[in-house]
């Protein structure tokens, strides 16, 4: 495996894939919404878990910039599919080129690289991560979820504890969240997740939206690693539908004369090299 590769693709793609929302094209019924002058924290986080209610399915298009002390990179993404999947993300260059073409469907998980024309494929997308040097604990199905911010897909229902915060109130989580803590502001709006382990990754969230029911979502999103890489995302544009979107627009056929690898063995497997 290719260490600087790893270390520099994991933000970016764990990113990219994982923690992510923008600003909506659609508006969706039902959606969270605290008074201006909320301030029990209780309220809030109902308000939060009700997120920015019901999405049949989505869109999502950003651009993402990749930080290391090695090197840095500018990749174009775009996140697509039904809340309940299929789902797929596309990765390119900023010139274009297709680094990456990934799909998560009941079958698993499939990723084609068409510039080192391999293909690897999985029954769990977070274990095929972990296989390409990218641990992460969220598939596309639980990460589409916090794009489209119906944060009470990913988050449990309820906190274990609270305390306040110079921005708001900062939510303890159950052990079994692999996200320990959340910051909300005032109004409920999400600043920050921290994640578990002793060496955690951090996400910043900004510049949400303004519109109606659409608080949510951000338009700007920063991940840091405990490596010291940088990942941050600017989405351009977020379209939520209440209409389930196709399924054949969302199928990845794999291209004659690639190699198809599964990662169910016990060795790892080199990440292909970014363009």
């Amino acid at each position: 495996m290719r260490p600087s590769s790893r270390a520099f693709l994991l933000p970016a793609l764990a990113l990219t894939v994982v923690i992510l929302s923008g600003c909506a094209g659609v508006k969706t019924n039902a959606p969270g919404q605290p008074s201006a002058s909320a301030k029990d924290p209780k309220e809030l986080w109902n308000a939060f878990i009700a997120g920015s209610g019901e999405a049949a399915s989505f869109t999502l298009e950003a651009s993402l910039v990749a930080q290391s002390p090695q090197k840095s990179a500018r990749l174009l993404a775009t996140f697509r599919g039904n809340a309940e999947g299929p789902l797929r993300l596309d990765l390119a260059s900023s010139l274009g080129q297709t680094y990456a073409l990934w799909r998560e469907g009941s079958d698993g998980w499939l990723a084609v690289y068409p510039l080192s024309r391999e293909a690897f494929t999985h029954t769990s997308t977070k274990a095929a991560l972990a296989k390409l040097g990218m641990p992460f604990p969220f598939g596309l199905k639980e990460l589409a979820a916090l794009a489209t911010g119906r944060y009470g897909l990913f988050f449990p229902a309820t906190y274990s504890s609270v305390k306040k915060a110079p921005q708001g109130y900062e939510y303890a989580l159950p052990s079994s969240s692999p996200v320990a803590t959340v910051l909300l502001d005032a109004q409920g709006k999400p600043l920050r997740f921290v994640s578990r382990g002793i060496e955690p990754w951090s996400v910043d969230l900004g510049d949400f939206s303004t519109e109606p029911g659409l608080q949510w979502t951000a338009q700007k999103i920063s991940l840091t690693t405990p490596g010291g890489s940088r990942a941050i995302l600017r989405v351009k544009k977020l379209t939520l539908s209440p209409a389930l979107m196709d399924v054949k627009s969302l199928e990845l056929p794999v291209p004659p004369g690639i190699t198809v690898t599964p990662l169910g063995g016990a060795d790892d497997v080199d990440m292909p090299p970014m363009p």
